[in-house]
């Protein structure tokens, strides 16, 4: 089994009056892992139905293994789908469940048996195929639906939050087996999720979606590293990237820089923040989160709060005083009124602030 490439070229869809989606494009490469991560109602269900073939949209064109299949029945696009429901016969037992597909299309006994054998085997089944569904887990009820797809042999496999009714500690197994099985299949997958932990821990490539809109693709370290906008740099990480005004470093940056900064919003992740006697942004200590290994630590400055990730041992009490340093190659810089990544002034910010890129303490 191996994967096709899936591309969308300007897909639109409007239910009635309301868009769903606004121009969409994307490039889904063979074999890879594809995750659609966003937000409720940010219309990435609606692009996975698409490319399915379960909606058709208002506009654009859906290409599979490079045929156009925007008017193509789902049966004949080569694809398998695993929902968040597991959709599970619960009259049938497992093996009954799995090979459905097969003795709807005709398919002898003897290679449904073989089909069955291996796909139970690939997902641990084989002990379970006698029991019903309601005699399962969740975990298992889970790999019932994905055995279902892989006997039905296609490229790619489309997946619609098939995690999210499973616990914390479920889920994250089942991450690690279906990033096992994509890769062992070889197949293409594009999978859909809220969770940006699914997202950042499985995909090759995320496709982050707000409001119909793609606002970045992108590998899970591009992304978190390199964030194109606003909404992508306060979206991905946990906890997300801290951002603030330029006024914050009014006090380091020149008059005239500080006039060209007016319409920016500065960002930096809480773990690029040092406690620094010397470091440029002086704050008070506002609400402590010990977590172990780690303390995340609120400062206070002036009107703008920030969070600073520090090592686990760290010792310090709300309200004292507090300065932070930061290392300019690790600041990001967008421009307030459209979100977009804008990097052109870190050169002369990096200027103002000489002493702190020449402390130790700050080096990468």
């Amino acid at each position: 089994m191996s994967g096709a490439k899936v591309n969308l070229k300007n897909i639109f869809k409007s239910w009635n009056d309301t868009p769903a989606l606004n121009d969409i494009s994307l490039d889904i490469p063979a074999g890879k892992f594809t995750a659609l991560l966003g937000p409720s109602g940010c219309g990435k269900s609606t692009a996975l139905r698409i490319v399915s073939g379960l909606e058709e949209p208002s506009s654009g064109q859906v290409f599979i293994g490079g045929h156009d299949v925007t008017h193509t029945p789902p049966a004949a696009r080569d694809i398998a789908m695993v929902f968040q429901s597991y959709a599970l016969f619960p009259h049938l037992n497992v093996a009954e469940n799995i090979v459905f597909g097969l003795r709807v299309r005709g398919i002898v006994r003897k290679d449904r048996d073989e089909k069955l054998k291996a796909t139970a085997q690939l997902l641990g089944l084989s002990e379970l195929l006698d029991r019903k569904p309601s005699q399962l887990s969740g975990g298992q009820q889970q790999r019932v639906a994905l055995g279902r797809a892989i006997v039905a042999n296609k490229s790619i496999f489309l997946m619609d939050e098939p995690l999210s009714n499973l616990d914390a500690k479920l889920r994250a197994e089942m991450r690690e087996e279906i990033r096992a099985l994509q890769h062992r299949l070889g197949v293409t997958m594009l999978y859909v999720t809220h969770d940006q932990v699914e997202a950042v821990t499985m995909a090759d490539q995320v496709v982050l979606m707000n409001h119909g809109r793609v606002e970045q693709v992108a590998s899970p370290r591009v992304m978190y590293e390199n964030p194109a906008t606003l909404f992508a740099a306060k979206f991905i990480g946990t906890p997300p990237m801290v951002t603030f005004s330029p006024q914050l470093l009014s006090h380091t940056l020149a008059p005239n820089l500080l006039q060209k900064s007016r319409d920016l919003t500065f960002g930096i992740r809480p773990e690029s923040f040092t406690i620094n006697n010397s470091g440029p942004i002086n704050g008070t200590v506002g609400n402590i989160e010990y977590l172990g290994a780690d303390t995340l630590i609120e400062c206070k400055v002036e009107d703008e709060f920030l969070l600073c990730r520090a090592p686990g041992q760290t010792q310090l009490t709300e309200g004292a005083a507090i300065n932070l340093a930061f290392n300019v190659k690790d600041l990001h810089v967008f421009n307030t009124t459209s979100g977009q990544r804008t990097d052109e002034i870190l050169p002369e910010i990096e200027m103002a602030l000489p002493s702190q890129n020449a402390s130790s303490k700050l080096a990468r």
